[in-house]
């Protein structure tokens, strides 16, 4: 057994992560790789059971396809988000408080996935098999159970990412596996609107796509990825503090677990960078589509959809090539100092679109948003690291690892952000002057697309700056911070 002294020199030697010099990872801190591939997979899920859902189906099917204005899907699915966002420090504090022979968020994992992927069919067959008075309120209630069936996983999930390892590039690394596997998803989203528009679903009568029977078709296969991908963290990955530390420590109330997560200051930066990020790309992400069809492919749906779909795999292609890139500068820098180049970054690829997106070139679209994209991407790459570190943080003061709880306090936030930002996007695009009625739409409306999908992401992302620039954990203090925990608790 190691003495008190012993333990004590270990854990400083381990801690004191120098600034400007990497030491390489020790073994012991390192996560297996079958289980970093495993829950890594699991962003796959993520990506399938919401991002799909909110930024790429929901506002072409429900209005294209269906005919619903565009305002009320905007505050509907706002609605759904503010629910999201109220269950989010419900379930964070249940998987925080669970004590099972498998673990604190294991249970919910398994049990997540497979609710969730029998319920996302459901969004896209029954509403659109309704009559008209029934459908919204239908699709109101689904929306309900839906998104309280994926908060079951997506909290438990999220907060095991922050306890998978103490090392802070080790974390950071996760993360990286986490974006390269996720492009998977993000390529076959970018191609699900082309594949339901295309000739396997044209309407017998009229020659065009049919989309409401592309998407239904496509939801069955969506729904058995969701099932196999967010079962894999709960199958083989290892809650690492859970046996000596975490089933341990005394449950916390709901409400001493808000208190106490609000009161964690880094967490408010953190909440700020994401909640601005979120709030620029999200609030035009449909305005995007919606310049492809009607601007730059002037109502061309199957080229739209084409372009979009060769634009993904752009992103994807170039967003796996860059995460060894950015992984490296980060692990020579700070996370802070990437957080900041990367907003600054995506202001300037989203500038770009004001000349590269245009009816005589629209396939020049694809330039600016591969630069929006890749440091968009590289904001998500460090983020979930920096959650990690303030958990560390929040651990010097509260003698706990309450990660359900500051995961979901943060989650709260960044979909509260993601409710206004679909709330905003309705109103956006209604406040052009757009019509889906028309094919083609008036150069006015145009105009005003074009300027606001300018304009409002670079005064959000300008706001994340500031955020950024006030975060007060480095790689220095946070080497300081886990030799004072591993002395208090030893090594984990």
């Amino acid at each position: 057994m190691k003495s008190k002294l012993s333990e004590t020199s270990e854990a400083t030697s381990r801690g004191n992560e120098d600034a400007a010099v990497v030491r390489g990872i020790p073994s012991s801190d390192k996560i297996p790789i079958l289980q970093k591939a495993c829950f890594a997979a699991g962003v796959n899920m993520d990506y399938f059971s919401v991002g799909l859902v909110t930024s790429v189906l929901w506002m072409p099917f429900f209005n294209i396809g269906l005919g619903i204005e565009p305002a009320i899907l905007g505050l509907l699915l706002m609605g759904l988000r503010v629910w999201d966002a109220i269950t989010d420090p419900i379930v964070g504090n249940l998987t925080d408080n669970a004590r099972t022979r498998w673990g604190r968020r294991r249970p919910f994992l398994l049990v997540g996935a497979l609710l969730t992927a029998a319920c996302f069919p459901l969004l896209w067959w029954v509403p659109a098999g309704m009559s008209e008075a029934l459908r919204l309120p239908v699709l109101v209630g689904l929306g309900l159970v839906y998104f309280t069936v994926y908060t079951i996983w997506s909290m438990a999930f999220y907060s095991m990412q922050l306890e998978l390892t103490p090392n802070y590039d080790e974390r950071t690394r996760l993360s990286a596996w986490m974006t390269v596997i996720s492009k998977l998803s993000y390529f076959l989203g970018g191609w699900v609107l082309a594949l339901a528009t295309g000739a396997a679903f044209q309407d017998p009568e009229t020659g065009k796509p049919n989309m409401v029977a592309g998407v239904q078709y496509w939801s069955l296969w969506i729904a058995v990825a969701i099932a196999v991908f967010g079962s894999l963290p709960a199958l083989f990955v290892k809650e690492r503090y859970y046996d000596h530390a975490a089933s341990r420590q005394p449950r916390q109330p709901l409400f001493a677990g808000i208190r106490d997560s609000a009161s964690c200051r880094p967490m408010w930066q953190l909440i700020g960078v994401a909640f601005f990020l979120i709030l620029g790309s999200g609030s035009v992400g449909a305005l995007g589509n919606y310049l492809n069809i009607y601007y730059a492919c002037s109502g061309d749906l199957a080229k739209a959809m084409q372009i979009a779909g060769w634009k993904m795999t752009g992103i994807v292609l170039l967003g796996i090539s860059t995460v060894p890139l950015w992984l490296w500068i980060g692990e020579r820098s700070d996370k802070k100092i990437m957080i900041f180049a990367m907003l600054c970054l995506s202001i300037f690829g989203n500038s770009l679109n004001w000349f590269l997106m245009t009816p005589e070139n629209p396939w020049l679209q694809i330039i600016p948003a591969l630069f929006e994209s890749q440091a968009i991407a590289a904001i998500w790459l460090f983020l979930p690291s920096m959650k990690a570190d303030v958990a560390d943080y929040d651990e010097k003061f509260t003698g706990r690892r309450r990660e359900g709880s500051l995961n979901a306090f943060f989650s709260w936030f960044t979909k509260a952000a993601g409710a206004s930002a679909m709330g905003l996007s309705g109103f956006l695009l209604s406040s052009t002057g757009f019509s889906a009625a028309l094919e083609q739409q008036t150069p006015d409306t145009l105009l005003n697309m074009r300027l606001i999908f300018l304009i409002v992401p670079t005064l959000c992302w300008g706001t994340g700056i500031f955020f950024s620039l006030t975060y007060p954990l480095d790689r220095h203090s946070m080497g300081i911070l886990r030799s004072e925990l591993e002395q208090k608790r030893g090594y984990l």
